[in-house]
């Protein structure tokens, strides 16, 4: 994982991907995705977000990369419940579940389920790995400008609760979820979720914490 601790990154980098994406519209040239390496080939885990039926597609959410993606179940596997954890990898002697990787998902087209279910997912995943998202986003967040702290990417969070979490972050920074939930008198982990959940409807918005924190070798 890469680590959060150069935020100046994160500004040049957001700048860097509006410029090109504007010089590639004004040339008319758009980057061919077939000359990227598939990101979900290193993939092995992945949590329901949806199973309607057990013969119908089950749509997960990839850890750690958050991609949205549908999957094809094996014959006679039974549903599958949300926020449960699947094998996904290229050894398919441990697939007890995927038959095959059908791709990514459109997200306007999740069903309300998946929708209502995938930032519950997320921030169940957020949760329960503290070490990637607590001590290297909330621990390292700094300044993404001279008027703005990453910490206002998060909803509702505007420049003046962004300074109080950082004067009571200090120099050690918070050891836990709830140390950190208490301190602010937030829900961090339900707000970096649903931060990740609009980078993930909308691939304009910009900066990406998704790509800072979570896809870099992509």
């Amino acid at each position: 994982m890469t680590s959060f601790v150069n935020t100046s990154a994160l500004n040049k980098q957001s700048q860097l991907s509006v410029i090109n994406m504007r010089n590639e519209h004004r040339s008319g040239h758009r980057r061919n995705n077939r000359d990227r390496p598939d990101p979900l080939l290193k993939v092995e885990w992945c949590r329901v977000i949806d199973h309607p039926e057990p013969d119908a597609a089950i749509v997960v959410v990839t850890e750690p990369a958050l991609h949205v993606i549908r999957l094809r179940p094996k014959s006679n596997v039974q549903l599958q419940t949300v926020g449960s954890k699947i094998y996904m990898g290229i050894d398919h002697s441990q697939r007890d579940v995927v038959q095959d990787v059908l791709g990514f998902a459109r997200i306007r087209d999740l069903s309300n389920a998946a929708s209502q279910e995938l930032p519950v997912v997320i921030q169940q995943m957020i949760e329960e790995s503290p070490d990637v998202f607590l001590q290297q986003f909330f621990n390292r967040a700094g300044n993404l400008s001279l008027k703005m702290h990453a910490f206002e990417l998060l909803p509702g969070v505007g420049n003046k609760k962004a300074m109080e979490m950082v004067a009571n972050r200090g120099r050690v920074g918070w050891d836990s979820f709830s140390q950190l939930d208490e301190d602010c008198n937030i829900n961090a982990a339900e707000l970096l979720a649903r931060r990740f959940v609009s980078e993930i409807e909308d691939r304009g918005l910009q900066p990406r914490l998704l790509d800072l924190l979570l896809r870099q070798g992509e």
